[in-house]
């Protein structure tokens, strides 16, 4: 799940819903609009005098290595050949989906299932295309110092998240599943989740695997609890939405969109070294760590190995089974407000536009 890749950045209620899969809750996100999150398809490989059809590109947080594969499409020019001029607008304070909702971008990332049903359930016209990470990179994490060895253990210890129902719903799940009884207590983090455990201010937090990076630098010793280890629900990393209205207007362009991602992340799993080098190069302004981005690429280049299919490949049946869970926690609501009974999410999925 794509976030801000800075520990210590500001943590936004737009954060909360980033908790989806394993844990797609979103952490430190920029709130102040810049241009280190925006860009253009560089290449030029539709040819001299191509007319190339414009696409508005909203990311979900501020460039950082899960985007590796988009970015390597930039630089070699993948959606030019297809037509496209990609352009990436700037990071700011409203969420992608609020953004491709409202017509001010076409497509964009977003982190995974429970971002996007949260929107779709309340009325967000909006249909998810591509999967670019079918596994959640996130995980439950405490220190080996702690002696926690199993999410049973969690019970009453101090959870630092960002104080959502979904969260919670998913800790304490883990919790009882795991033989254990009671739940964690949840503060708001006021800092990264790694600071916050090495400085002992929470027992438990959800990490990515740039944070974990800090721990590996550091020689700190960490355990990762995985929900769907424990009988949860696994939901995507990374997915494309686009909205309603640009896919049923421009389906061509949405399938050249398409095959030029998903040629970017096999490239991505193939040659995560490239992938991080076209990362720093397309995103100049963002400051990424060449080391931490190479570090990320590698280890998640094996999450986006594909089980449904071919790469972009969407399970449906997985959509469903996490939206029931939502439902059954009672925090997927509609337009009005209130706790949905049922949703069926195949109007919200499409394997439609992939490469034949």
């Amino acid at each position: 799940m794509a976030r801000d890749t800075r520990e210590g950045a500001p943590v936004s209620r737009r954060s909360i819903i980033r908790l989806g899969s394993a844990l797609a809750v979103g952490t430190l996100v920029l709130t102040a609009c810049t241009d280190s999150g925006s860009g253009t398809d560089t290449g030029s490989a539709a040819g001299a005098g191509t007319k190339l059809t414009t696409v508005d590109f909203a990311l979900d947080f501020m460039p950082n290595p899960t985007h590796n594969g988009l970015a390597y499409a930039m630089q070699k020019g993948l959606f030019a050949k297809e037509g496209i001029k990609l352009n990436v607008l700037p990071v700011g304070s409203t969420a992608s989906d609020a953004l491709i909702s409202a017509g001010q971008a076409d497509v964009g990332f977003t982190n995974n299932y429970a971002t996007a049903l949260t929107s779709v359930a309340a009325g967000a016209p909006l249909k998810a295309i591509f999967s670019a990470m079918p596994h959640d990179p996130s995980a439950i994490t405490v220190l080996n110092s702690s002696g926690i060895t199993s999410p049973a253990q969690l019970a009453g210890k101090t959870y630092g998240g960002y104080g959502s129902k979904l969260e919670l719903g998913l800790i304490n799940s883990m919790i009882a599943k795991a033989g254990g009884h009671g739940e964690v207590k949840q503060v708001v983090l006021q800092v990264g989740s790694t600071e916050a455990l090495k400085t002992k201010k929470v027992d438990v937090a959800v990490t990515w695997p740039d944070q974990e990076y800090d721990f590996d630098q550091s020689g700190v010793k960490y355990t990762r609890f995985l929900p769907a280890d424990y009988g949860l629900p696994e939901a995507s990393g990374l997915l494309l939405l686009g909205s309603n209205s640009f896919l049923q207007k421009n389906p061509d362009v949405a399938r050249g969109l398409v095959k030029a991602m998903a040629e970017g992340y096999k490239a991505a799993i193939a040659d995560p070294k490239a992938a991080s080098e076209a990362l720093i190069a397309q995103f100049p302004n963002a400051n990424i760590n060449a080391k931490l981005a190479a570090y990320v690429s590698s280890r998640e280049a094996k999450g986006m190995v594909n089980p449904y299919g071919p790469i972009g490949t969407q399970s449906v049946q997985g959509w469903q089974t996490y939206a029931d869970w939502m439902i059954k926690q009672g925090i997927l609501t509609g337009a009005d407000g209130k706790p949905l009974k049922s949703i069926d999410v195949k109007s919200l999925v499409t394997n439609s536009y992939l490469p034949k």
